[in-house]
């Protein structure tokens, strides 16, 4: 049987072992895949946090601010330096945008790394200052992020802040994860990889995916490599549209080439996802073409993937057709192109019975989530608006665009009637789609994966809230076939983000994965997920998406697993521990550590992964000294807990252990004899 070694402690270094853990976790399967992830971003939760306002102090040469004012327009980066939450770093600093650009309240790029190769601050190398000059009420594009995220499409995190440049404020702003930052990092978190070509989509000529013709450089105006290989892919992409605009009949042949390069299904989630939000600048229906977001082409792949970028030109009319940028659509102009902005690939595959119906399904999926008057979009926009509004009301350089012009001054006012307007769409636009959807003629899939329950890992199922890093299980249908990862972890190894065509996303961050079965799957709980009151997790089995099912993610949810002795056996009737003997108590949920595990991953070799949290340890209600809690070396998501057994023992056979952490209680019965 093979062994561990139990990391040693302060005061106990020697080397012990106890049966492999398959004993302990009964079925986890774990896998191994090729690329090491960068570790993951725990320490950049609190700059994500949306419940509160967070405050930056930027400093640079007032003749570098005077600079980029003057010349807002240009992306020319200036040295800055930044202070929040007492953490300090010197970056690069530019104006960002198009039509939102602004000399008055700009939207800024922050580059960590640009002037320092790799220097990073929060494990983030690249964040965007949005000031939401196109959207008066602050929310919109929050909230639309929000909801993609909810579907189980990957969207970027956002918080708001008060920014001050140089001692004075500058106004609200809302601090944006930005997907193309040179390390990958978005990527990396979201997918598990980083290695693959990302570009972030230009506009031009009301180009919506039709056919430019067999030569690759006739689609370059189009792709802008965000990535770090020397030159783009320009010949897969022209390959992809080659298969958008084949002939559809066969409709088996036309679905067959176009899955070489995008998962139909995916697609449409992302279209149905934008056009509830009633976006007018994004892939349907767009006023300039396709717009708007970021493509992503899987590393050694053909396969590309959505990414939403830039929304706040979404909550547009709560009345917009549900097929508005897919079959109807009007004559727009632009660069001396005329179109008539409907999406190419998104009028094909509704053309098509099933991918309808799909188009119809991600559509109700999405409007249900969104709610309407006091439903979950309508409840979060109240929320934020209590965090932000002191400061959205004092923004002493707030900017609206009105219009086809140029950011102006606005005020108050402005920022009321936008938020109202916010929620009389949200009181109208759910109902609208749903009712559109089924005069379309909309059938509920009964074959979609459906998830029932969400929770820890066996043996402690009843456990339903979870925690950063916790091994979960999914319980439900149609949860696809059954496959598992490999027993074996190598040193390096991390635990797959796909399997199959199986993956699940938890706020759109594709959770690392253990097995799938048609009834569960076992997965990770992110290292660097937020904690929350209702975190999102979805299922997909080759594009089909399940209900999002909303989770409590609590600080730490413990499950004992197992005690072991320090000789490696088993704690067990007959072979119970001595007074002062260390044990080691063997876990799941006792939350994020440090430093950060990449996702996924066991610790690296040699490191120790502590709690932040220290758990309690009782014996019959007797404290026991707690030596070491962290990460079990050369494991994903178990936790070794090193604790002295009291120097007199309970009377009895037997007793309670109780393990504490972050407010929950995990106890097993525990042998003394």
């Amino acid at each position: 049987m093979n062994n561990l070694p139990i990391k040693g402690t302060p005061k106990d270094n020697s080397s012990m072992t106890i049966p492999h853990r398959a004993y302990i976790l009964h079925v986890l399967i774990f896998a191994a895949v090729s690329s090491v992830p960068a570790s993951a971003q725990t320490a950049a939760n609190a700059f994500f946090d949306d419940t509160q306002i967070q405050v930056i102090d930027v400093t640079m040469a007032p003749s570098d601010w005077a600079a980029l004012q003057q010349n807002y327009l240009l992306d020319t980066y200036y040295h800055a330096s930044m202070t929040w939450n007492g953490a300090s770093v010197t970056f690069g600093i530019r104006s960002h945008g198009d039509g939102s650009r602004s000399p008055i309240k700009p939207d800024l790029d922050f580059n960590f790394g640009h002037y320092s190769t790799g220097q990073t601050f929060l494990g983030l190398e690249f964040v965007m200052m949005k000031a939401n000059n196109e959207d008066p009420s602050n929310l919109r594009e929050w909230i639309s992020m929000k909801l993609y995220r909810a579907m189980g499409l990957p969207a970027p995190r956002e918080a708001p802040a008060q920014l001050f440049m140089n001692g004075q404020l500058l106004g609200l702003y809302y601090i944006v994860e930005h997907e193309d930052d040179q390390a990958g990092n978005f990527l990396q978190r979201n997918f598990g990889e980083n290695g693959g070509y990302l570009y972030e989509w230009q506009w031009g000529d009301s180009y919506e995916f039709g056919n430019l013709g067999t030569d690759p450089n006739s689609y370059s105006a189009f792709l802008k490599l965000k990535s770090n290989q020397t030159a783009p892919d320009l010949q897969t992409f022209a390959n992809f549209i080659q298969a958008v605009n084949a002939p559809t009949s066969p409709e088996a042949s036309y679905i067959s080439g176009l899955s070489a390069y995008m998962n139909p299904s995916l697609f449409l989630s992302y279209c149905a996802t934008e056009n509830v939000l009633a976006e007018t600048d994004g892939v349907l229906g767009g006023y300039v073409g396709a717009n708007n977001f970021y493509l992503y082409q899987f590393q050694n792949s053909t396969q590309y993937q959505m990414i939403a970028w830039d929304k706040d030109n979404t909550f547009s009319d709560p009345s917009r057709p549900i097929i508005y940028g897919v079959t109807q659509g009007a004559t727009i102009t632009e660069g001396g192109v005329t179109g008539s902005n409907i999406n190419v690939l998104a009028q094909t595959l509704y053309g098509f019975p099933d991918y309808h119906n799909v188009y119809l399904n991600e559509l109700t999926r999405a409007a249900t989530l969104l709610g309407g008057a006091g439903g979950w979009a309508d409840s979060e926009i109240t929320r934020e608006w209590g965090v932000i509004s002191p400061a959205a009301l004092d923004d002493p350089n707030k900017q609206c665009v009105i219009g086809a012009n140029a950011p102006a001054p606005c005020g108050t006012a402005d920022t009321l009637a936008a938020l109202q307007s916010i929620h009389s769409f949200l009181a109208q636009r759910s109902a609208f789609v749903l009712s559109s959807s089924i005069s379309a003629g909309f059938q509920p899939v009964s074959s979609d994966p459906e998830i029932q329950s969400v929770t820890l890992y066996p043996p402690a199922t009843s456990v339903l809230q979870l925690s950063p890093g916790a091994l979960s299980q999914i319980n439900g249908s149609d949860l696809g076939p059954a496959a598992q990862a490999s027993l074996v972890t190598p040193a390096g190894a991390v635990l797959p983000r796909i399997i199959g065509s199986t993956f699940v996303a938890i706020e759109g961050v594709r959770a690392p994965l253990v097995l799938t079965n048609p009834g569960y799957i076992g997965f990770q709980i992110p290292e660097d997920e937020a904690t929350s009151d209702a975190a999102h997790v979805v299922v997909s089995i080759g594009g089909a998406m399940s209900n999002s099912a909303s989770v409590a993610v609590s600080p730490a949810s413990p499950a004992i697993l197992a005690v072991a002795r320090a000789n490696g056996s088993i704690a067990a009737a007959g072979n119970a521990p001595i007074a002062s003997e260390i044990v080691s108590v063997y876990a799941i949920g006792l939350g994020a550590v440090t430093p950060d595990v990449a996702l996924g991953a066991p610790p690296q070799s040699g490191s120790f992964a502590t709690t932040i949290i220290t758990p309690i340890v009782t014996l019959g209600g007797v404290p026991m000294n707690v030596w070491f809690s962290g990460l079990a070396s050369d494991f994903a998501g178990l936790y070794q807990v090193n604790a002295q057994m009291p120097a007199t023992l309970p009377p009895g056979a037997a007793t309670q252990m109780a393990l504490t952490a972050g407010g929950a209680t995990s106890t097993i019965q525990f042998p003394l004899q």
